[in-house]
């Protein structure tokens, strides 16, 4: 199934989390949205609030760099990039990003659908990354 009308989330609509940090994920495109074939957040990332190296059993993700310098880890490459690059990860290869300078502002999507709830949980839940095909090596 597709999206069957248009999600327009404006800026700042999203359902958002903000870590103690200043690092924040909006959701753009709730799995829900797309009939589950994707899911998309826009993250601003706080140096020194990276994920740890992942891998995604379940689904592929897209990252396009907004704003900020970022080194990209993806298996044993290290590759910087800056706004307008733009990665499409396949599942099952291990990736992360570190922060260079203060921040940077990524759109992630994810496809299938459904991660961006481990980012942005529901209220009052605390998601197991096992359950959603993380693993951290």
């Amino acid at each position: 199934m597709s999206v069957q009308k248009p999600v327009l989330t404006p800026p700042n609509g999203g359902e958002t989390v903000t870590t103690s940090g200043g690092s924040s994920i909006e959701i753009k495109v709730e799995s829900s949205q797309s009939g589950g074939e994707y899911g998309a957040v826009l993250w601003t990332v706080r140096a020194g609030e990276e994920p740890p190296i992942h891998t995604h059993s379940r689904e592929d993700e897209l990252v396009y760099v907004v704003q900020g310098q970022l080194i990209a880890r993806v298996g044993d490459e290290r590759v910087e990039v800056g706004p307008g690059a733009y990665a499409a990860l396949p599942r099952g290869v291990p990736h992360t990003i570190e922060v260079v300078g203060d921040q940077a502002t990524l759109l992630a999507s994810f496809v299938p659908g459904g991660l961006e709830r481990f980012l942005v949980p529901r209220k009052g839940e605390q998601p197991d990354p096992a359950a959603f095909g993380l693993t951290f090596p």
